[in-house]
């Protein structure tokens, strides 16, 4: 028997309020890839908040490659609806970014708001409330980094999967991801032939040409011009020269290439990656230029026209009065390995924006309406 606090209905600003208060709480953590002592306080507190609530909770722990997640579920059962979310967030430069502000227009700021603390925020509140029994709430510290040691890893030992998964990173402003690209990383090493600075003409620099390569690839493979534009893309993070002085033509130099790519015709994208990271070291080649697979991702793509996604659609009826619109990103989550398993996984978040800059925010209203949508289509699955 359920014993959450109010049934499923419109939004109040208490829910906006409670939501605020956690959210806030989450965004004070500096969860950044590499500072395992955030990471683990961040996870540890999620966990409490959500026992001190609903003190009843089962929790699994799991630890991966420095990486802690956490698997929480009510009952005595396997989660059969997983909530998914992740803690970890990007780099920030300016100094007050794990400072949680709020302004005149009900938004929250702050590292990570949303994405995606915002809405695990309304996942923890949601496990606290509505205590059914094969609900669950899969918590990871992983996913800017790939999600290898985080949703893979604990997907992996589940001996019994979810039957559906509500992962709300992505479909911003309550848009229904039914696409998402998959990842490629690709690490290049480039060498040349060391030379003075004042006598280019005796040398080769390995920065010119690993970045004549990847000018190639930009003429092979054209900047998309928006979201819409469902082309491969190719972007250049990371570049640098190994060991050479500032007068000197650089004999090494290294980069890495963040490739996003739309699911193929087959269900299973990974013989797209494959075919791309093959092509991608041909044009490569003539430039003294090698590669070296860091990261590959399948692409998202949802079924909606399973009866996952129509329960959803009456949630949304009921609470927002209209469908959630369906919509494609070129972004990728974790969502990719729950659908590799054939999980109806559902992507989609309250009103939010400016991820991974200065200035993230969600609107809390929208966070506490986005709940009011999760917990109807939760009661509805678990009936």
């Amino acid at each position: 028997m359920s014993s959450h606090t109010h049934t499923p209905d419109d939004a109040t600003p208490d829910d906006s309020e409670r939501l605020a208060e956690i959210a806030a709480a989450l965004i004070a953590f500096p969860t950044l890839a590499d500072d395992s002592d955030a990471l683990d306080r961040c996870l540890a507190w999620a966990v409490e908040h959500a026992r001190s609530r609903a003190p009843d909770l089962r929790v699994q722990r799991y630890h991966s490659g420095g990486k802690p997640s956490a698997l929480l579920w009510h009952g005595d059962t396997p989660p059969r609806v997983l909530l998914v979310g992740h803690l970890d967030v990007v780099a920030a430069s300016e100094p007050n970014a794990f400072t949680p502000r709020r302004d005149e227009r009900g938004r929250l700021y702050g590292r990570g708001a949303a994405d995606m603390k915002g809405p695990v925020a309304a996942l923890l509140d949601l496990l606290a409330c509505e205590r059914l029994p094969s609900l669950g709430l899969l918590l990871t510290t992983d996913e800017e980094s790939g999600g290898e040691h985080g949703a893979l890893h604990v997907l992996e030992r589940m001996e019994t999967p979810p039957e559906v998964v509500l992962l709300p990173d992505g479909g911003a402003n309550m848009r229904l991801i039914r696409e998402q690209k998959g990842v490629l990383r690709l690490a290049l090493s480039t060498h040349g032939t060391a030379a003075h600075g004042s006598r280019p003409w005796l040398g080769a620099s390995a920065i010119e040409r690993l970045y004549a390569g990847y000018e190639e690839l930009r003429r092979r493979y054209p900047i998309p011009t928006d979201e819409d534009d469902w082309r491969v893309s190719i972007t250049l993070t990371d570049l640098r020269s190994e060991g050479n002085s500032p007068n000197t033509l650089p004999q090494a130099a290294s980069g890495i290439l963040d490739i996003r790519y739309p699911a193929g015709a087959s269900p299973s994208t990974a013989d797209t990656s494959t075919a791309l990271a093959g092509e991608i070291a041909a044009i490569l080649r003539p430039f003294h230029t090698a590669t070296r697979t860091l990261l590959r991702g399948p692409a998202f793509r949802l079924d909606d026209h399973s009866p996952s996604v129509a329960l959803l659609q009456a949630a949304a009826r009921r609470e927002l009065g209209h469908d959630l619109p369906l919509a494609r990103e070129a972004g990728a989550s974790d969502a990719r390995f729950f659908a590799a398993r054939g999980i109806p996984t559902l992507i989609f978040q309250p009103e939010c924006a400016n991820w991974h800059s200065h200035d993230e925010w969600i609107a809390l209203l929208s966070l506490a309406r986005f709940r009011a949508v999760c917990a109807r289509f939760i009661h509805e699955a678990l009936a």
